[in-house]
């Protein structure tokens, strides 16, 4: 009886699984809930992990390298890409901030400078009223 069951090279099992893996973690990046985040990220993991036994398991046997180096790489762009985007949009929202706070700093700055406007204008009638009173007398 012959065996015809395809036999998978060293190394290439362990890549699929982590493109399997890094395919269900970009999944999970897109869903709005702080579980599928942690999920992603964990699943990320396991694909890094994964790509890079399958590499070296590759190597060992001397044969391609390329679905364990997909998965891996897979791994790793997930991992980082998402936090980039994350940290982006944090900042921007914190420059954006930190530039309204500022603005409003400058017009509440205007408004005092107003005032004191406001007010020396003011004392300046009263003398040129009490001048003028006085002269009228």
């Amino acid at each position: 009886m012959e065996n015809n069951s395809q036999q998978s090279k060293p190394g290439e099992s362990q890549g699929r699984y982590a493109i399997i893996l890094a395919v269900l973690a970009l999944i999970f990046v897109f869903v709005p809930h702080f579980a599928f985040k942690i999920a992603y990220i964990v699943l990320a993991v396991f694909a890094i992990i994964l790509g890079a036994v399958g590499l070296s398991q590759a190597k060992k046997a001397n044969i391609s390298t390329s679905i364990a180096k997909i998965g891996m790489w897979m791994g790793i762009g997930l991992i980082f890409i998402p936090l980039v985007i994350y940290f982006s949009i944090f900042f921007a929202a914190k420059s954006d901030y930190l530039r309204n706070k500022m603005s409003q700093d400058k017009v509440e700055a205007i408004k005092e400078d107003m005032k004191r406007h406001r007010d020396s204008v003011m004392k300046t009638e009263k003398i040129i009223q009490d001048t003028t009173q006085v002269q009228n007398k």
